[in-house]
Formats: C-alpha cells, structure tokens, sequence
C-alpha cells in the first residue's frame, strides 16, 4: 500500500515528520511512503534512519500553503503545494491515501478537489476515534461541515456505523445523535426532524439523544452524530480539558514533599493517561466519503503522532470501509437511498 505524507507542513521539524513516518516502515511490511516536501531536506533526515530504501520515494516541491493562510487563496495560488500534491498523487493512483498535518483547511479542499466524494455521498465527514472508559467512540462530524442539513446528517450516522464495525470491530455499534438532552423532545427545530429520521432507520441501532458527558461512559455510545461546528467545540474541549486536568495534577503534586514522592511513584500511570489522552496517540481525523483515503493531522502533530498515522491510514484503507459506505448508502445496481 502507497501512503503519500505531506511533511513540508505543520508545526514540528521537518526531520522529526520523516523520521517518524519512517518508523512505521518497521511495524507494517505492507507500506511504502511517499514523501513530499523538499527534496534536498528530506533526503538529510532520512541519512539519519535505517530503513528499506525500496519502501521510500521523495516527491519535491517547496510550496507551502501556511496554517494562517486563506485555503481558498492558497488552493489557487499555489498549485504545487505539498497538500496538493500528496492529495494529486492519489487522484493520479500512485497512492492509495494522504496525510498532512498542516492547514485543516486546505487538506480539506486539497482532498475534495482533487480526489472527490464518492458517489452518492454529500457531504464528506471528518470522524476520529476518541478514549473513553474501557475503550474508544468515535464522533462525526469533527468540523469539516458547520453547517448541515438533516439530509447530511442522516448521511453521517450510515457512514459512521460503517467506521465503527469495520475500524473499531463492533458487531451492532450504537449510535446517538448529540444533544443537550437524553429526552427525545430535546434540541432545535433541526436536530429533532434528525431524530424522527433515525428513528425510522431499522439498519443503524439508534439509542437515541446523547449528552456530551455521557460520552465518554463505557457503556453508552459507540457512535457520536453530530455537525461539524459542536463536534468541533467538543473534541476542542476535551482536549483542552484533559491538559487542564494534566497540569493541575503537576502543580497539586508540587505542593509539599510527600505529595512529590506519591507523583514520582505515580509517574507512570500519569504517563500512560497522557499518552492516551494526546492527540498523537490517534495520529488523524479522517475524511469520509471520498474515492480515496484523506487522512487531516494536528498542526503539532509530532514524530510519535506521524508514526501512528501512518499506521492508522493502513488500518482503514486495508478495512475498505469507503467502498463499503459506498454500498450502505445505495443499493447495488438501483443506486437508489435506503433512507
């Protein structure tokens, strides 16, 4: 499988970027990478690893659309951005999915204007998978549509069943439509004519509304409705809480002697919390609904976070799951709504 990785962009050295993609190389036999950005810079990171060379190729390019740049300008302006180009390397099939932690933005268009929405799809999803007690969930929409209709929405749920039984490997995944309450007469005009839709689905186990502090009980939802501006707000709040709840420990733990003692012993555990909670541990959001893999990192996305990205774009192009939401939202042959 060829995954094609924008390193040229984000926050962390470009180094740091290719040593990190190139160390999934070590835990995945079934991956080649190529890597765009430049070339000269590039080529100096990897004199800095082991690795197959046969695994590894280098597409050059010094364009960079910038994280405070405008996507639309720099989508049009700048034709050979490395987000454009690794998306283009898939359009043009030397790829079979791309990677790039740069402006969310313009991974977004660069993925819709290049590689395009299956048919059939409207509008595509971002989804991620996120801890909660026991395991994961995962939440779509994360932000790539604001604004959307009960039609999208509908959409998002079939789409989201799909990730979770072929991703997380869920029998009969449970799926809730986010809402500021559990009871059915709760949320605006929209989010009620969402319900009534879903209720009426027979193939997706809809449990009903979902509150955003249930979602992370073990024993609640498996699948996480929602559009993209309060999906956004909530991944930005759990994670904004969870490096509150991480820096209030380290200063409680500060406090006097023994408390210093009891968090040294406790190292460990606060390690491992933090590592699950990080971005990085989830490497990308994912681009649903496309005629290839889209895979949108943080802006800090770090060595560690490159590795497990390119580890998890194999996990779900192997899986097939946009061919097999392709065949949920229509019926083969008819191409007809099941909903």
């Amino acid at each position: 499988m060829n995954l094609a990785i924008d390193v040229a962009s984000g926050e962390k050295p470009l180094e740091e970027l290719v040593l990190g993609a190139v160390n999934a190389l070590a835990e995945n036999n079934d991956i080649n990478l190529i890597l765009v950005g430049n070339e000269k810079s590039i080529t100096k990171a990897l004199s800095k690893a082991k690795y197959d060379h046969k695994r590894v190729d280098i597409r050059h390019t010094d364009e960079i659309i910038d994280m405070d740049e405008s996507p639309a300008n720099g989508i049009k302006h700048k034709k050979n951005a490395s987000v454009l180009m690794a998306a283009r390397l898939v359009k043009d099939k030397e790829a079979d999915g791309f990677f790039s932690p740069g402006n969310t933005g313009a991974t977004l268009a660069a993925a819709l204007t290049e590689i395009g929405r299956l048919k059939g799809v409207m509008r595509p999803p971002l989804i991620s998978t996120l801890p909660k007690f026991g395991g994961e969930f995962c939440m779509l929409d994360m932000g790539a549509n604001v604004d959307c209709t009960p039609d999208y929405m509908v959409q998002f749920a079939v789409m989201g069943r799909v990730f979770a039984k072929r991703y997380l490997k869920i029998e009969n995944p449970r799926v809730g439509l986010l809402n500021i309450g559990e009871e059915d007469s709760k949320g605006n005009a929209d989010t009620k004519k969402i319900f009534e839709r879903l209720q009426k689905m027979k193939k997706i186990n809809f449990i009903g509304n979902i509150e955003p502090n249930d979602m992370l009980k073990s024993d609640c939802v498996d699948v996480v409705v929602a559009d993209g501006f309060d999906g956004n707000i909530v991944l930005k709040t759990i994670e904004g809480t969870a490096a509150l709840v991480v820096n209030m420990l380290k200063t409680e733990v500060k406090k006097n002697p023994v408390s210093v003692m009891g968090g040294l012993m406790m190292k460990p555990v606060f390690t491992n919390l933090k590592s699950k909670m990080s971005s990085d541990s989830y490497g990308s959001a994912i681009l649903l609904g496309l005629n290839g893999g889209a895979f949108v990192g943080h802006g800090k996305t770090s060595g560690v976070g490159m590795k497990n990205a390119v580890l998890n774009m194999y996990r779900f192009l192997d899986a097939k799951i946009n061919e097999k939401i392709a065949k949920e939202l229509y019926d083969s042959g008819a191409k007809r709504r099941i909903f």
